[in-house]
């Protein structure tokens, strides 16, 4: 593929990768700024059905600074992908840090049964593909010459 060809291909996963930052850090601070209210609400709505029950009960389990920690790890990831777009090898470097933090957080606030092999493959697959994209545009140094 040709430089121009390799930039369309850039371009398309960073739109996915926009898509999926944006929404996660959206979703993470929703939840970290209305755990409490959250809480109040499934005290006074009183008893859920029982499929219910135990998710309800999962989510106010995991501490809200988990929610928080994930919203700005999730910042940062899609800062990453702006500067990606604009073919900065710093963001390259953001993202990569972000996407290896986020696989950890998990496991760190609420046990090593949390790290999901799905995340880590999709993690680590973006990962080389920004890799080998930028290494192909020239970004990492020489060209690759076709």
């Amino acid at each position: 593929m040709n430089r121009a060809q390799n930039i369309k291909l850039l371009h398309v996963l960073l739109v996915l990768t926009f898509i999926s930052a944006g929404v996660n850090a959206l979703s993470y601070a929703y939840t970290a700024i209305f755990m409490p209210t959250i809480q109040q609400t499934v005290e006074r709505e009183g008893p859920f059905p029982e499929q219910f029950k135990v998710m309800i009960d999962t989510l106010l389990s995991i501490p809200r600074s988990f929610f928080t920690v994930g919203a700005l790890l999730y910042l940062v990831e899609l800062a990453g992908g702006i500067l990606m777009w604009h073919l900065r090898r710093s963001g390259f470097h953001c993202y990569t840090l972000a996407r290896l933090l986020l696989l950890l957080i998990p496991v760190m606030f609420l046990g090593r049964d949390y790290l999901m092999i799905g995340d880590v493959m999709f993690a680590a697959l973006f990962i080389v593909a920004y890799f080998m994209l930028f290494r192909a545009i020239g970004v990492f140094g020489r060209q690759k010459q076709e």
